[in-house]
């Protein structure tokens, strides 16, 4: 591939890439200034860069040794817990004892034998319970934190232990009535299967997606260019479904790679292993291919230049590079900001002949694009939903944009948009599982169209 460094137009972000986390404190320090006040700043500046060049080698090397048992077939199968699996194990015993509890509660209200409608109560009053931690904690800044924290407990309640409840109150005769004692029965089987299939089975369902993209500023007969888009890593560790991602982004041959945001999963207590597995995953993108990467919600800039630095990424967080891959495919890339896009950056003019491709993390940046003169806008954020109810769709996209495009390729008025359901899924907090709704990865195909569409 040939790049025209002429053509660049590099961002704070893209000269943070080229200089390691050095360049990148200098905006670490903005960012707390503009959160804590000036004093914050000032605090950076006293610190100094040798603390950063210190983190980059010793997260560097801790990366490097750790690369190839994280990325071997079996790396999924660890020998210890990770931080995650810890977490969720306290919440689901937390969850046991609080469902025995209001199981107990709700016995006493209706009546042991109204079997189901206990098993509704105890659901309805731990689903109050986690609403009611989620607003006290809400001034304290921890909404989203406690609402996934009452996800995992509601989740392991309702998957797991009212079932088991549910069957042992069965065992005893005459506890209910024949015809409720069949529902219920069924209930108590079905839905643990139904959890174990959304948390152990779905979520390992790697997808492919191929599609074709007409662009229409490249002439008809342009050889095709491959990207591969990849989104919501997501890690808590080293799975088997990474390694199998890898393989399958190497059976496409891209001819660039996009990962549009959210590298690391968390518990953010200790994201010493997410951090290590991010950057092996990462640095085995780069070696396929050149790896545009762009910021997203889940971690902080500090976590992102530990996780890229020294890997050969190209950062770009509102910032432009303009590539050459040969053909007449020359493709003008940009990156924006989560919080606060440039949106001036794809209105910039450009070359005749030079398509305009536009990476963001949420898809909501679509809107603002129009008119702009994009070809293709790439996204992720959505998880495509992550759980999906039958011939309705996924009832939650945290996305302004309606449900349809939770996840797909689109024709939005003048631009094509790619929104990819992602490899990984909600970590830190909440369980991770997927329900209808696999990972995948976006194989785009872009061709010349000959013409103008906009």
């Amino acid at each position: 591939m040939h790049v025209d460094a002429g053509e660049v137009a590099l961002g704070p972000a893209d000269r943070a890439l080229r200089a390691g986390p050095v360049d990148g404190s200098v905006r670490r320090r903005r960012r707390r200034a503009a959160r804590d006040g000036p004093e914050a700043e000032q605090r950076g500046e006293d610190e100094g860069t040798g603390n950063d060049h210190g983190t980059e080698t010793s997260i560097s090397t801790a990366a490097s040794e750790r690369l190839r048992l994280s990325l071997s077939p079996r790396a999924g199968r660890l020998a210890r817990l990770l931080p995650y699996d810890e977490l969720q194990a306290v919440y689901a015993v937390l969850s046991g004892v609080l469902t025995v509890l209001l199981w107990a509660l709700s016995g006493r209200l209706l009546g042991r034998e109204r079997l189901l409608r206990r098993a509704c109560l105890a659901l309805a009053l731990l689903v109050a319970a986690g609403l009611g931690v989620r607003e006290a904690l809400r001034p304290f800044g921890q909404s989203v934190s406690s609402f996934f924290v009452a996800v995992a407990i509601v989740f392991y309640a309702a998957g797991f232990w009212i079932p088991l409840l549910l069957l042992r109150s069965l065992r005893k005769p005459g506890s209910i009535p024949s015809g409720g004692r069949r529902i219920a029965f069924l209930l108590a089987v079905s839905v643990p299967l139904v959890a174990l299939y959304a948390l152990l089975v779905e979520p390992n369902r790697l997808q492919i997606r191929e599609e074709i993209v007409p662009i229409a500023s490249w002439p008809a007969g342009t050889p095709e260019l491959v990207v591969a888009h990849l989104s919501d890593l997501q890690t808590v560790g080293p799975c088997d479904r990474e390694h199998r991602a890898l393989e399958e982004v190497r059976r496409a041959r891209p001819d660039l790679i996009v990962v549009t945001g959210d590298y690391v999963g968390g518990p953010f207590f200790d994201t010493r292993p997410a951090e290590e597995d991010a950057r092996a995953f990462l640095a085995e993108l780069a070696r396929i291919a050149p790896t545009i990467v762009v910021a997203g919600h889940c971690e902080d800039e500090e976590v992102r230049a530990r996780v890229f630095a020294g890997l050969g990424l190209l950062y770009l967080e509102d910032a432009s590079k303009d590539l050459d891959f040969g053909g007449g495919r020359r493709l003008r890339a940009i990156g924006l900001d989560p919080y606060k896009p440039d949106l001036r950056l794809p209105r910039e003019p450009r070359p005749e002949g030079v398509a305009c491709l536009v990476a963001t993390h949420s898809p909501d940046a679509t809107t603002e694009l129009v008119g702009a003169g994009v070809d293709l806008h790439v996204a992720g954020h959505t998880h495509g939903g992550q759980i999906v109810v039958p011939f309705f769709g996924a009832p939650i996209t945290l996305t302004r944009l309606p449900r349809r495009y939770a996840r797909g390729l689109f024709r939005f008025e003048d631009h094509w948009l790619d929104v990819c359901a992602g490899l990984g899924m909600e970590g830190n907090h909440a369980p991770r599982v997927r329900l209808f709704c696999p990972p995948e990865i976006s194989i785009l195909r872009l061709h010349g169209s000959g013409s103008s569409v906009r």
